[in-house]
């Protein structure tokens, strides 16, 4: 990948941080019984949710199915607390590492943080940073789509810059001497097309196995007379996986029943 890199999608999920965060002052300094006040608050509204959530589903399953097939359990009380405790590890992880150390320092506690908690310079210092980010990413989107906007006629493919395979699935793969097929599972995503194939093909690498892989970007080039596609894929451990391949011919097919 050129444009849409790992890198530059590990970038796009550094976009949003401070979306949810509210300024509080208490947030200022370390204090555990702070942290442990505002953690059982935010847990007990958790609970709430999902307990309201679990009713919602029994009043469902009870309207459309009968007695004997009903498929509904009750709300599990201590298991919705571990499942909000490794919520909170996880996500108490992910912003540790992917923030910058320049605001972490800034953070009296990064647990607090996590539970969307912060001060004035803190939230104005991550605003800054993920809108920085967002531009970072937008103007590589804003790049690639002029790439094939000028280069329209050397690809010689219907395409234009909206052309996407995002979200699609690769369910399965097929290959011979010849050719090589990618079926795709696109509900839900931006596409009708459901087959693409690669004539005369060459895979130029390839990280991990393709198929139940989901499609988060793709480029295509010309190289020395040959299509060049570049897919980057996310598989279901959420590793993501460059996928590059060179063709003398690629084919777009859409199922008539998916249109």
């Amino acid at each position: 990948m050129k444009y849409f890199t790992k890198e530059w999608h590990e970038l796009c999920q550094k976009t949003s941080f401070q979306l949810l965060l509210e300024e509080e002052k208490q947030a200022e300094t370390f204090s555990e019984e702070y942290f442990q006040q505002l953690y059982h608050i935010e847990l007990n509204s958790w609970l709430t949710l999902q307990e309201e959530a679990n009713l919602i589903l029994k009043s469902n399953e009870t309207a459309n199915r009968d007695d004997d097939h009903n498929n509904y359990q009750p709300f599990n009380k201590e298991k919705g607390i571990e499942q909000f405790h490794d919520y909170f590890i996880h996500n108490h992880m992910y912003l540790k590492k992917q923030l910058p150390e320049t605001i972490v320092k800034q953070i009296a506690d990064i647990r607090v943080f996590a539970l969307d908690k912060a001060t004035h310079n803190v939230i104005n210092a991550v605003t800054q940073f993920c809108e920085e980010n967002e531009r970072i990413v937008t103007t590589v989107i804003e790049d690639y789509k002029r790439y094939i906007k000028e280069n329209a006629t050397l690809l010689d493919i219907e395409i234009d810059g909206d052309f996407s395979f995002h979200d699609c699935k690769i369910i399965k793969s097929i290959k011979n001497d010849k050719s090589l097929k990618l079926l795709l599972d696109n509900k839900g995503s931006y596409t009708n097309i459901d087959e693409v194939i690669f004539e005369n093909y060459n895979i130029i690498k390839q990280d991990d196995l393709l198929e139940d892989s989901w499609w988060l970007y793709e480029e295509i080039y010309k190289v020395n007379d040959k299509y060049e596609f570049h897919v980057l894929l996310l598989n279901e451990t959420m590793d993501l996986i460059d996928f590059i391949i060179s063709a003398e011919q690629i084919s777009f097919i859409s199922n008539k029943n998916n249109l």
